[in-house]
């Protein structure tokens, strides 16, 4: 067992087999429950806590964050139940592998000249999810428009002129607690504060490809390209 490193799940009607495959099955788990059940499988050392359901990943990750910050692990890894989808656990598993490769926590993502830019013009007006297993229990697709769009408007209000060159998708990737904690508490209030009125916000889409921004993680998490 890795006691240094934490693995996040935000579920919601997911049965979490992959948490007893490898590598997952190594490390021990903060599970945040959103849905109407207990119906998944435990990992040997974890621990539950139940959420209302609004705000989707983005919402579960800076919560753990800002109910933790004191106590945050060296490293979390953050992802939704969801994992045992192809396409994510290629992702998931190999942060991990690179995490126990270089000892310290890994982004995986894209490079771009500007995050800002490459979004400026993005919104979203309606989005599925694409797990079976949580659409056959919430099929919902119309979401909550941002109160500040598109997201290169809403970028500028939380971020500034700040100059990021690195995004992921499907909120999987890992951070280094120094990179949380040189951010203030409050910051991540304001940014959880976004996301926690709705079950299927627009500002959760544009979280989700600003990771890279809100922690520019340049202190002790190692950026790999995808």
């Amino acid at each position: 067992m890795y006691k240094n490193i934490e693995i996040v799940v935000a579920r919601y009607n997911e049965d979490l087999q992959w948490i007893h495959e490898y590598p997952f099955n190594k490390f021990k788990y903060t599970i945040y429950n959103k849905g109407v059940n207990s119906d998944y499988k435990k990992p040997k050392v974890y621990r539950e806590v139940m959420l209302p359901n609004v705000g989707k990943c983005d919402h579960t990750y800076l919560y753990h964050i800002v109910n933790n910050f004191a106590t945050l692990s060296d490293i979390t890894i953050f992802v939704p139940g969801s994992i045992d989808m192809p396409y994510k656990k290629e992702i998931a598993t190999k942060i991990i592998a690179n995490i126990l490769c270089y000892k310290t926590a890994i982004f995986i993502g894209h490079q771009t000249p500007s995050v800002k830019n490459a979004f400026a013009d993005f919104t979203l007006d309606n989005w599925h999810t694409s797990n079976t297993q949580n659409s056959a229990v919430n099929d919902e697709s119309v979401l909550e428009k941002a109160k500040l769009r598109p997201y290169g408007k809403w970028y500028k209000y939380f971020f500034g002129d700040k100059r990021v060159k690195i995004y992921c998708h499907f909120g999987i990737f890992s951070i280094h607690k120094l990179d949380i904690i040189k951010n203030d508490i409050s910051y991540y209030f304001q940014l959880l504060n976004t996301v926690s009125c709705h079950s299927n916000p627009e500002v959760g889409h544009y979280i989700e490809r600003s990771w890279g921004a809100i922690f520019h993680p340049l202190v002790a998490t190692k950026f790999i390209q995808s």
